[in-house]
Parts: C-alpha cells; structure tokens; sequence
C-alpha cells in the first residue's frame, strides 16, 4: 500500500507539472522551426568568385565558391572583401555561412583569427561600430554553420561581406557564403506576444498551485526568478554594442599603427637617429599598455552575461534550498525540488527564441546546471557548519508540492 501512495503521489506531482512540459516542448518545437524573416528581394552575394572582389590580400584560392585562406608561419595575412551594397536602403542583411579551420594560431589580439564578417562603413569610408561578426574560429574546427540578421545602419554608405584569416598561421575554408536582405514576418509580433502570454499565465498559474506565495523566502526568490529572466530575455545588442564599439575603435588603432610603420623607413632621413628608437619603442609599450587594458575589459565585458546567469541561477537554487530547510522539509526534498529546478531552466532558457537574435543551446542549459550543483554543495557546507536551519521534522512539511 505504501508503494501505491508514493506511486500515486508521483503521479499527482507529474500531473501538475504537464501543463509546464507540454509548453515547454511546444515552444521548442514550434520556434526551432519557425523562421521570423523573409527574404527581400534576391540575394545581395552568393557562391562569389575571386573575380568579384573589391578587395584581396595573401593567400587565397577559389574553387566552386569554396574559399581557402592560408597564413603560412611568420607569412602574410589572407582576406577578400565583396562590396555588396553602396546607398543601402534596406534595413536588415542575413549573413550565413560555413567555415572549417585546421591548425589556425590566434594571433597577437583578440580577432587575430578566422573570421566571416559583414562591415558598414559611412560616407568617409570609416568603418561604423556595431555587432558585424559572424563567425570566428580558432584551432581546428570541422565544417560549422552559422547565420545571423544584421542591422543596417542609417549613417551606412557602403556594406562589404570580408572573409579573413588573420591569425599567426593555419587554413580557413569558408563555403555557402549567402548575403540576401530581409524582412520580418508580419506574423512574427503577434506570435511572440501569443507565447508571451502564455507563459505570463503559466508563470502565474504556478506560483499559486505549487504554493510559492507561501515560502519562507517568496521574496527573495520572486526577486531572483524576475532577475533571471530579465537577463534572459534582454536584447543581445543591449549588451553587445558597448563591446563592438571598444573592438572598432581598438582595430582602427591598429591599422592606423600599421600605416605608421610602413611610412616609417622613408620618414628615416628626416628623423634623428637617436631619437627614432626612443620614439617607436614608447608608442609601442603605450599601444600594448592599451591594447592589453582594453583586451582585458572586452573579455570581462563578454563573459559578465554568462557569468551573471550562472551567480542568478545558483543563488535562485540556494534560496529554494535554504526556504525547504527553513520549512522543515526533510533531506530528501533537496533531490525531489532538483526536477522543478531543472525544468525551469529549461524555460527560462527556452525563452530566448522570443528575444529575436537570440537562441537556446544545451550549453547555456549545462550553465544552470552547474550552477544548481554549487548551490547544493554550498547549502550543504552551510547547513553542516552553521546550525541556523531546524531540525527535519520540527516546522513540519506543509508544501506537499
């Protein structure tokens, strides 16, 4: 009879979750299907040729719309670069392609590597800050393929499509590079703001069937869940943009420094001997102050998203553990709450289809993961050293959910 009860008990927990999961698959089968753009007009570059390049540099070799970029060791860097557009009057470019890497050394900064770019620049050929960067490889990578909307800015004169390899040595292969503008759906809003609502709904359906508004911690947790999916839903060009603009900025610098030192053997006349060394060596000890000063923050910059998800989530955890030991719940709710944990991780994450350039992945699901296991080993270490949580049994179980 016992075995029936907890049976039967499992079966009521999984009923009330139903409506969670069958929402869940829905809006992942429905969204990993469904494209929120159409294509405007024929495409802009497809399956180019060398011959149609505005721009060529190093090594690079075409066959078939298969392109190979090679940087022999302490050699030349490779890039092509494809004009695409001049007075563009279209509003968004869907960039796609393929890239494979085999033995491709980063090199000196950051973007020293195998990149597939789409690049605005305004009416005096400066380029304009902005997310432009597609794909972007280093090491040895198997075929992988990417694509992604661009917004074209108003201040825009010219858009160019640049295939690089920029890293110390190594090959790149880019294929089925495709530019076409776009627009998006009319459908697109009206079916977001459908999902919108309906998991506005579940959120609100749940919060009082699984009793939440009852915790020990409500508070804490309703603050941290809003915090979780604030992140999770804001746009990526919101935290992107600050970022591009450093990495425009830090790259034009560095050409401008290439320029220099071009320039520099016929300036060698004009310029006293003992003073050029002197000279060159202080630019280029400030140049790398910056440049490693600048490197430094953009990485921060980059990683602060993730990392900020993976703090909100673990504390989220941690707080649901320490509100069930406040409540007196026995040892054994840690693992049966570690389901509910999971499954709204996969809905908060699921939720990024609806933010328009932004789609899930199981890695920034295995983020949450990790980040339940430290809140676990935390709540552990906190409950065996510090004794502030009662006993099991002593506020008794009220939240049979």
């Amino acid at each position: 009879m016992e075995f029936g009860g907890v049976q039967t008990d499992g079966l009521k927990k999984l009923k009330l979750r139903l409506p969670a999961l069958l929402m869940l698959g829905i809006t992942l089968l429905f969204w990993g299907s469904y494209d929120c753009y159409r294509p405007l007009g024929e495409p802009l570059l497809e399956m180019p040729k060398l011959g149609d390049a505005w721009r060529m540099r190093g090594d690079v070799v075409q066959t078939n719309g298969l392109y190979r970029l090679l940087v022999p060791k302490g050699g030349k860097t490779a890039e092509v670069r494809f004009r695409i557009l001049e007075n563009p009057t279209v509003s968004k470019i869907r960039l796609q392609g393929r890239i494979r890497t085999e033995d491709v050394v980063r090199g000196k900064y950051r973007w020293s590597s195998a990149r597939l770019l789409l690049i605005q620049r305004d009416a005096k050929g400066k380029w304009i800050p902005g997310t432009h960067g597609l794909l972007d490889e280093e090491g040895t990578v198997p075929w992988t393929f990417q694509q992604q909307e661009f917004e074209i800015f108003p201040e825009a004169a010219t858009v160019e499509v640049v295939l690089q390899q920029i890293g110390k040595s190594g090959t790149a292969w880019f294929d089925q590079v495709v530019a076409v503008p776009v627009e998006v759906k009319p459908s697109c809003l009206p079916m977001r703001l459908v999902f919108m609502v309906a998991w506005l709904w579940m959120g609100v359906l749940y919060f009082r069937r699984c009793r939440l508004d009852h915790r020990k911690l409500r508070i804490l947790i309703l603050l941290n869940v809003i915090a979780i999916l604030f992140g999770t839903l804001v746009p990526t060009v919101w935290i992107q943009k600050p970022v591009d603009g450093v990495k425009e900025r830090l790259e034009q610098l560095q050409k401008r420094l290439q320029v220099r030192e071009q320039k520099a053997p016929s300036k060698k006349a004009e310029v006293p001997k003992a003073k050029s060394p002197e000279k060159s060596a202080s630019g280029s000890v400030v140049f790398e102050k910056e440049t490693s000063a600048v490197d430094g923050m953009i990485e921060a910059v980059e990683q602060v998203h993730r990392i900020g998800h993976f703090v909100l989530f673990a504390s989220l955890c941690f707080l649901v553990y320490c509100s069930a030991a406040l409540e007196g719940q026995g040892r054994g709710y840690v693992l049966k709450v570690a389901f509910d944990i999971l499954l709204f991780a996969a809905i908060s994450e699921s939720l990024q289809y609806l933010t328009m350039d932004r789609t899930p992945g199981c890695s920034d699901w295995m983020v949450d993961v990790y980040g339940m296991l430290l809140a676990l080993l935390l709540f552990g270490a906190v409950r065996f050293i510090i004794p502030v949580f009662p006993g099991n049994g002593q506020a008794g179980s009220r939240f049979g959910v």
